[in-house]
């Protein structure tokens, strides 16, 4: 065998051949972080936002649905992307951080801010001693579907003495989902 043949296949056919950098690590990177700090971000301002899991399942898949509109041709010139690492992408990176952006700009630029004040008609607890829940029946059974409004995790007992008032805070975020700014007990 000759020796130039052998290497005929090792050696590039220009001499001006770059292989092309594999970036698809970094993105799989920033993809994995965007997903912690989306899931984080959904985690706090989905207890603060008047919106139903269901809703905010809708909007995380619509967000999924966004980036895999975008042809796969673009992430395979632009990021060198396969196409499982499409999927990755869209579903464990995109999805995630743009739903926590959406709570957090409808927190963030929420507007007309107004006090509901509501008497206590009973109160109730759930749950062990580790993790006990305090709830409140408003009048006229105000908000009984909303747990996010009636349950109290931090309650102070010396606060229901007499007839307290049950105030919440509420404010027409910048997407039309409700902001809970405040709830608290009111002499």
């Amino acid at each position: 065998m000759n020796n130039n043949s052998i290497h005929k296949y090792n050696q590039p056919s220009s001499p001006n051949y770059q292989p092309k950098k594999d970036r698809s690590a970094i993105f799989m990177t920033i993809t994995v972080i965007c997903f912690f700090v989306g899931f984080g971000l959904s985690v706090i301002f989905y207890s603060l936002t008047l919106i139903s899991i269901f809703d905010f399942s809708k909007f995380i898949a619509a967000f999924a649905v966004i980036g895999f509109l975008i042809p796969i041709q673009f992430y395979r010139k632009w990021l060198h992307f396969i196409k499982y690492e499409v999927i990755l992408f869209n579903i464990m990176g995109v999805a995630p951080i743009f739903s926590g952006l959406f709570l957090v700009i409808n927190f963030m630029f929420a507007t007309n801010t107004r006090p509901h004040d509501f008497k206590i008609e009973k109160i109730y607890f759930e749950g062990d001693e580790n993790s006990k829940v305090m709830g409140v029946v408003l009048e006229n059974n105000e908000y009984a579907g909303e747990r996010k409004i009636v349950e109290l995790t931090d309650f102070n007992p010396a606060e229901f003495t007499g007839n307290p008032i049950f105030r919440v805070t509420l404010s027409d975020g910048f997407f039309g989902y409700q902001v809970i700014n405040e709830k608290k007990m009111v002499k």
